[in-house]
């Protein structure tokens, strides 16, 4: 299930790119998207950023024709969490460990497809395992054997 939170940028100067990219998402299940059209509007959006962007899916040109290298830019900048980077041509996303998945930048030949975006997806937002907590011995005994069954004919809960 998509995380519906997830900030999304898209940074390319061809609006039907735009267009389509942020349909892809639309599709997967993510709203929150700020589509852009130039490098200094991008470069604005996220230095001005209150929150950082768990995505940017950006034309590498874009950043190009500013002379900036916009994966340099991305590896940098703490705004930007991950980024699919492409070329303006078929797509595979190779397959990224799950202990390098804190930070996933890629570059594509092409704008993505719907399934290099859902793969993608699928690598960024997974939920994180943040820990467990170690059950006390007194509720740990207690799970061993079952619980016998009360039955209660005259509570509240069944008048």
């Amino acid at each position: 299930m998509a995380n519906k939170t997830l900030r999304i940028l898209i940074a390319d100067a061809h609006p039907c790119q735009r267009l389509q990219l942020e349909r892809l998402l639309n599709g997967l299940g993510y709203y929150r998207i700020a589509p852009v059209d130039s490098f200094e509007e991008l470069q604005r959006l996220v230095l001005c950023a209150l929150q950082p962007f768990h995505l940017l899916l950006g034309n590498i040109e874009l950043a190009s024709h500013a002379g900036v290298d916009l994966a340099r830019f991305c590896r940098v900048n703490t705004q930007i969490q991950h980024a699919l980077l492409y070329h303006s041509a078929q797509l595979n996303v190779p397959s990224v460990p799950q202990a390098e998945r804190q930070a996933v930048s890629l570059s594509l030949p092409q704008v993505p497809d719907n399934d290099a975006l859902e793969a993608f997806m699928a690598i960024i937002d997974t939920p994180l395992l943040l820990g467990r907590l170690p059950q006390p011995d007194t509720l740990a005994a207690a799970t061993t054997r079952p619980r016998p069954r009360t039955y209660f004919p005259h509570s509240v809960f069944n008048r």
